[in-house]
């Protein structure tokens, strides 16, 4: 299978959906993790140099599965629902060619996460149109379209779930790639000695949420998702590992 996960920010995919795509990834599947800005909105620093490090913390995550690291770098905070940006999220998909989607849900919190949901739908479509302008060829597969977990799982009721007991430990590895975003945000500080990750923020962000979708399945660990109920995206197989 193809699986593509498409995040606005980086941290967001290990965060909302990290045990289910090292999931995938240990079965054999290919995954393309996409993040499409840039990460400069934090820590506090030179906005470029802000986004190099976060760019290379993406990639020694995705590293950690094996996958393939896809950076859009649209400046955070500043993505917008147009033409020209629908269409290199149309490039994404058609490289891609996914089996499966995965993304944030349309009401999450932050502009970027609800902008990117947006994209994603509306690029899933016309990337099957036969005539669209493209250096790709059209992807007219039935892809599914999954939305991950939502901020803090706010307002969020899943109809899947996803038991990533046995990978808890890969998630959290992939998280703590992300070494910049536990630091404190008003400046950023190249000497930043990471705590015990127990310590850390991203570790106890996980174990809550991720405790909490277990305990609806009576298992340790576990990441639900919604599914975007559409013409072209309903399979009867299942599609998450």
């Amino acid at each position: 299978m193809n699986v593509l996960a498409i995040g606005a920010h980086g941290d967001d995919l290990e965060s909302f959906c990290g045990g289910t795509l090292a999931l995938y990834a240990q079965r054999g599947d290919s995954v393309t993790m996409c993040v499409v800005t840039d990460g400069r909105g934090r820590p506090k620093g030179d906005p470029d140099t802000i986004a190099g490090i976060r760019k290379a913390e993406a990639e020694a995550s995705a590293a950690v599965i094996g996958a393939r690291s896809v950076w859009m770098a649209i400046p955070d905070g500043g993505l917008w629902f147009d033409e020209p940006t629908r269409h290199r999220f149309i490039e994404v998909i058609r490289e891609a060619q996914p089996d499966v989607i995965i993304t944030h849900p349309p009401d999450d919190y932050h502009p970027d996460h609800k902008t990117t949901s947006r994209l994603v739908m509306d690029a899933a479509q016309v990337a099957r149109t036969s005539n669209y302008p493209s250096r790709f060829e059209p992807h007219r597969a039935q892809v599914p379209v999954a939305f991950m977990e939502a901020e803090r799982g706010i307002d969020f009721l899943p109809e899947d779930y996803v038991d990533i007991t046995s990978v808890w430990d890969t998630k959290i590895k992939m998280l703590t790639q992300h070494v910049s975003q536990m630091m404190p945000p008003e400046k950023y500080d190249p000497a930043f000695v990471m705590p015990p990750v127990e310590q850390t923020f991203f570790y106890r962000y996980a174990q809550i949420v991720s405790a909490f979708r277990g305990l609806a399945c009576s298992i340790p660990y576990a990441e639900g998702f919604r599914w975007w109920r559409a013409a072209n995206r309903i399979v009867t197989r299942r599609v998450l590992p």
